[in-house]
């Protein structure tokens, strides 16, 4: 496997592991929020194995260049060590629920979710294998509208 695309995968499977990490500690520090929170999180745990189960059969530069492929790892690259930060400050100064609410939602708005919802969504994933991940991913990929729906419905401001 070209070695863009290994970074590319390990930063990925990074971004989806941190991300459920920080959910998970949200479902301890939001009782309220528990079930949300790790459900999320597992969801994001899920992604990560989605990525990992990639190799060269299913991900070609004919999916998506290699040029931007290296782009795109840099980005997450950053984002994982955002997330990171984030998280460790969050450990012992804990953010209220709106904005733990708000910052999952910038997170699954930021351009490395959005990437990996654009190669979920793809028209350009092979067939049959894309079909397969868009199908074993379903509702999972929107979770920004989920954060919204329940943030709205429980009232956290």
């Amino acid at each position: 496997m070209n070695q863009a695309v290994k970074m590319f995968l390990k930063e990925s499977v990074e971004l989806e592991l941190n991300v459920a990490e920080l959910y998970q500690l949200f479902s301890v520090k939001f009782p309220p929020d528990y079930h949300f929170w790790w459900k999320i999180s597992l969801e994001e745990m899920n992604h990560a194995a989605l990525i990992e189960s990639i190799n060269d059969f299913f991900f070609t530069e004919t999916i998506l260049p290699i040029g931007e492929l290296e782009s795109y790892t840099e980005e997450i690259h950053r984002i994982n060590l955002s997330i990171k930060a984030r998280t460790e400050l969050y450990k012992t100064l804990p953010p209220t629920r709106a904005e733990a609410f708000k910052y999952g939602l910038e997170l699954e708005n930021s351009a490395g979710e959005s990437h990996y919802e654009f190669f979920m969504t793809s028209e350009l994933i092979s067939e049959p294998m894309g079909k397969v991940f868009q199908k074993l991913n379903g509702d999972d990929i929107n979770h920004a509208k989920r954060m919204e729906k329940y943030r709205r419905e429980n009232k956290i401001v």
